[in-house]
Formats: C-alpha cells, sequence, structure tokens
C-alpha cells in the first residue's frame, strides 16, 4: 500500500504488544503496517523491504527479544539511513550500541492508554516526521538520496539480514564479540499428520534444516514420495521459511506449489511429496513438560 504512514518493527516474541500500537495508532489517524498483513505464499522479504520504503515513519519496538533480533536491526538500521526512525522502548533492555545516541520514547509502562502523557508526546512527534515536507527526515534535515538495491537473489532460509543490503552499509558498524541470545519462548514445530507414516512432532531451532527422504538430511522423511533433498526449513526474523530444492513431487504450502522461499504460517500445512506436516508453535514450558518433543524427529515407515 503506497503511502503508508507507519511501519512497525518489532520482535515476534511481542506481537501483543506491537498489536496494541497498531490499533492505537490507526485510532490516531496514522495508516499502519506490520507483518501480520502478509498472507502465505508471499514473498517474505520483497514484501516487507517494500513497505518499509514506503513507510513515512518506521517505529522500532525495543525489548530484550528485538535486540536479540538481526531482523529487527537491519530494519533500524535501514530505517535510520533515510532519517525515518522513531525507537521505542517497550521493555526495558540495552539498545544496539549504534542506537544509544538516538532519542527514544520510554514507554515500558504504556498499555494502551491513549491520554498517557509519554504516548502523547509519542504521537506529536510521529505526526511532526509523517507530515514533514517530502525530502525531510526526522531530524528536519534533508534525507540522503536512497542508494540503488544492489541486484539479488530470493530469499533463503537462514539469512535474516536481506534489508540491510551490503550497498547501505557504507560504514561498518563497531564490531564486538556477540552475546548469547535468550532461549526462545516459543518453538516452532511440524506434526507429521496421519497418512502412511505415523505421527511425529518434529522441532525446528535452527536458521537451515535440509528435509530428505535420507540422512544426512537434518529431518528425515522416509517416504517414496520425498525427494533425498527435499526441501529447506528455517527460522528468519522469528517467521518458518521454507523453499523448494527441485524436488521431483513438489513442496506445497496449503496446497499451493511453491518454488521460492515463502513464509509457512503457523496453521499450515506443509506438503512434501505425499506427506503432510502442520506447522504449530509451543511454548517452551509445553514442550518440557508435555508430549516428547524430539529436536530432528526422523518419521520411520
Amino acid at each position: 500500500m503506497s503511502g503508508t504512514d507507519i511501519f512497525l518493527s518489532y520482535a515476534r516474541a511481542d506481537r501483543a504488544t506491537a498489536r496494541t500500537f497498531a490499533q492505537s495508532l490507526a485510532e490516531e489517524g496514522f495508516s499502519v503496517w506490520w507483518d501480520a498483513s502478509l498472507h502465505s505464499g508471499e514473498t517474505f522479504d520483497e514484501v516487507i523491504e517494500q513497505r518499509l520504503r514506503d513507510a513515512k515513519a518506521v517505529i522500532v519496538l525495543w525489548s530484550p527479544r528485538s535486540v536479540a533480533s538481526r531482523w529487527v536491526r537491519a530494519e533500524a538500521t535501514l530505517a535510520d539511513r533515510r532519517n525515518k526512525l522513531v525507537p521505542a522502548i517497550i521493555e526495558p533492555c540495552d539498545r544496539p550500541i549504534v542506537f544509544e545516541l538516538t532519542h527514544t520514547s520510554d514507554l515500558a509502562g504504556w498499555q494502551g492508554d491513549r491520554s498517557n502523557a509519554e504516548w502523547r508526546t509519542f504521537v506529536d512527534d510521529l505526526d511532526r516526521l509523517v507530515r514533514a515536507p517530502e525530502g525531510h527526515g526526522a531530524r528536519g534535515m534533508p534525507a540522503a538520496p536512497a542508494a540503488p538495491l544492489a541486484a539479488r537473489q530470493p530469499l533463503r532460509p537462514g539469512n535474516d539480514q536481506i534489508i540491510a543490503a551490503d550497498s547501505y552499509r557504507r560504514e561498518p558498524p563497531p564490531q564486538r564479540q556477540p552475546e548469547p541470545e535468550p532461549a526462545p519462548a516459543e518453538i516452532h514445530c511440524l506434526e507429521i499428520l496421519e497418512g502412511e507414516l505415523p505421527e511425529a512432532t518434529i522441532v525446528v531451532d535452527s536458521s537451515s534444516m535440509k528435509l530428505g527422504r535420507s540422512a544426512p538430511a537434518a529431518i528425515v522423511v522416509p517416504h517414496r514420495s520425498v525427494s533425498r533433498e527435499h526441501c529447506m526449513i528455517g527460522i528468519a526474523s522469528d517467521e518458518l521459511l521454507v523453499t523448494d530444492l527441485n524436488s521431483t513431487n513438489g513442496t506445497y504450502i496449503d496446497g499451493e506449489r511453491i518454488s521460492r522461499a515463502t513464509i509457512l504460517p503457523v496453521g499450515s500445512v506443509l506438503g512434501v511429496g505425499q506427506i503432510s506436516l502442520r506447522h504449530s508453535v509451543r511454548s517452551n514450558d509445553d514442550a518440557k513438560g508435555g508430549e516428547p518433543q524430539p529436536k530432528r524427529a526422523a518419521a520411520t515407515s
């Protein structure tokens, strides 16, 4: 949607808070785009990149989860380079060092009250940015001309740094040792549905896992309709992505064949050959206290 006022960037674990922001901003009269608007079959990286470039302001919701997300950092970097970054803290955290000097609204205690003083100040700042003359950004100075996008290949699972392309990296960010990422509050699972193979649950906990009929595939589904190297499955920006590997019988999402890296929404069914697997999300507590959750369950015929 061309001309969107606000692009909302956040970690998937903060989706409930992001929804409150999106609804409240819409009630304030802004048009808001966030990735809850994505649909099955849409090309993940192209849609998000286009929406971010079209928006007049980019709100980044900082929390311990988003700080650890390379995808959110990439979105914030691109927004800052275009002078339209409007960050907000929704939970106490140490922001990435390159954003420590950027004015950030503290909305950690905000619960959706539109009369709240901090919220009103935040909305006023947004309003000034959205209504600024074209070509002027959050700092009131002319925005730097956009660098042309480098030619790129379709997103592959495991590559969640797709927005901050090399053409934008005019100055390398400060280097430091990576900090260990916190364990995710939720776990992506694929449940083999009833059919020719026994029911099983597969935990997807990596940015790149190959599914095939036999080893060395990380996910082994031993069925004649599954190719030896059938598809790639991985996590990027807290979403599950699937890419077909030129399989003989194809890879499908809700009955529609895919050829590029495509989001597998929660609740959707992944078809590999004649085998169906449903995408679900479970909490860490469920995984520890509930039914067994093999990390890479190899179904047996």
